[in-house]
This record gives structure tokens, C-alpha cells and sequence, in this order.
């Protein structure tokens, strides 16, 4: 095989090996995904939606995180600036909380202040755009560990979602299994 015909294979082998499905190289080398739309039938509807872009934005979720790593090592006044004015909260034990910042961090106070140590131990997060909401969401699954006071030992399992709203946390909700 001749060099010229050496060099177009090289080439080309080296640009499929770059080169994800579904991707596009432009001029400036960039590389962009096309998002392609779902052609199944489900046999079920959303009740809020299907439509969703993941991964989306993962400054959402760093941000999140940084709060999960704040409310582990206790520093409760330093997450104020992650949250907006009124928040909605919902745990898995029941509770239901909407009002200003300061009172949902005066309940997280409450709760680590029962705490001998926590710990957790973070599975998966995925951000996400819900495109036909115009929201961002962040998932998380984690195993939580609590020793209260007394010494007795709590692990769960947990999901939560985050809901993102003018680059703040507005909204957050709490799934629990314990062992």
C-alpha cells in the first residue's frame, strides 16, 4: 500500500476512534452530542414528565454536594448561600417544610445536633434539565450512616431529588429504606 492511501486509513481510524456515536466534529475540532428523541410508545404517561436531558448542567450538582458535604461536617450557617429564599422540603419520615432559609437550617441543626457522627457514602448523582418544565433537578443515592448520642447505629439507603431555580436550591425531597 502506497504512503498517500497509508495516510487516509491512519487518518480515518484515528478519527472513528475519536469519534462517539450519535457525535459531530466541527471545523474548530469541538466535539457536540445530538440529543435524539425517544421513538418508543410506553405503555405508561408521566404524571410530571419524560422529558428530560440528562446530564445537564453539573454545576447543579457540585453544588448540591457541596451542601450534602456541609450538613455531614456540620457547618449548617456556611449552606445559606446555596439556598433560595423559600425553600419546600420533604422528608421520608413525613415532614413537610416550606418557609424562609434560616428555619429549614435551624431543623438541620436540630437534627445533627442529635448526632454522634454521620457519614455518608454517595452511590450516583445525575443533574438534569426537565425540557418541557424549563427545571433542573439533581438525583442523588447515598447510604447514610447515623450514630446518635447514645451510640445506636442508623444506616439507609437514600434518594433524594434537589430541584435548581435561579442557580439555587428551591425545593429537595427524601427517600429513605433502613437496614
Amino acid at each position: 500500500m502506497n504512503k498517500f492511501k497509508m495516510t487516509i486509513l491512519l487518518g480515518f481510524l484515528l478519527g472513528a476512534c475519536n469519534t462517539q456515536i450519535g457525535s459531530t466534529i466541527s471545523a474548530a475540532g469541538d466535539t457536540t452530542t445530538s440529543v435524539q428523541k425517544d421513538p418508543l410508545t410506553y405503555v405508561y404517561t408521566a404524571t410530571y414528565s419524560s422529558d428530560v436531558t440528562a446530564p445537564s448542567h453539573p454545576e447543579n450538582a457540585q453544588k448540591v454536594l457541596i451542601v450534602w458535604k456541609m450538613f455531614e461536617q456540620n457547618k449548617i450557617d456556611s449552606m445559606k448561600p446555596y439556598w433560595a429564599d423559600t425553600i419546600t422540603y420533604n422528608d421520608a419520615g413525613g415532614m413537610h417544610f416550606r418557609g424562609p432559609t434560616e428555619s429549614l437550617l435551624n431543623v438541620a441543626k436540630k437534627d445533627i445536633e442529635g448526632l454522634d457522627s454521620l457519614r455518608f457514602d454517595l452511590v450516583s448523582w445525575q443533574s438534569e434539565h426537565v425540557n418541557d418544565r424549563n427545571e433542573d433537578w439533581v438525583r442523588i443515592w447515598a447510604r447514610e450512616r447515623r450514630y446518635s448520642k447514645n451510640k445506636q447505629p442508623d444506616t439507609s439507603q437514600i434518594q433524594e431529588n434537589w430541584r435548581i431555580k435561579n442557580g439555587r436550591i428551591d425545593y429537595f425531597d427524601q427517600y429513605k429504606a433502613h437496614w
